[in-house]
């Protein structure tokens, strides 16, 4: 007689069975969300949400998979982003206001004059840029 206390081994196989099964089940059902992570994705708590909520279907687990595959631009990079499609929290538009910038200092003439005769003393320029430069203000001068 078979004691109730331990299952027959047949059933013991069964249920080992089931257990790995479910786990390799589990893990291939959150796989988007292990790669958005491990890649450390911008969008990657959407992703896992996404995953969670929709990864039932098909259609859900293949979107949160294709997402947390694509690149995401990140700041300081080359390109121009928009690269991973639904980029939620990077790339976003920032709305910013166009102001006039504040007008120049004047300066004296003899302010820059000096400047001009710095340049010309460092390098900068040459003696016939100074002397062009220097011209033109003169001349814009005695108007």
């Amino acid at each position: 007689m078979n004691s109730s206390s331990q299952p027959p081994s047949d059933d013991l196989a069964v249920v080992i069975f089931l257990g790995i099964s479910f786990l390799i089940a589990g893990i291939i059902y959150i796989m988007p969300s292990i790669i958005a992570f491990r890649r450390s994705h911008p969008n990657r708590w959407i992703i896992l949400v996404i995953n969670i909520a929709f990864g039932g279907t098909i259609i859900g687990w293949g979107i949160a998979l294709v997402w947390a595959m694509r690149a995401a631009h990140r700041v300081g990079s080359t390109s121009n982003g928009g690269e991973s499609g639904l980029n939620l929290f990077i790339n976003d538009v920032k709305k910013i206001q166009v102001v006039e910038p504040p007008p120049l200092p004047q300066t004296s003439l003899s302010h820059e004059l000096e400047r001009l005769h710095g340049l010309l003393v460092q390098g900068a320029i040459s003696q016939a840029e100074f002397d062009g430069l220097k011209a033109k203000l003169l001349g814009a001068s005695a108007l």
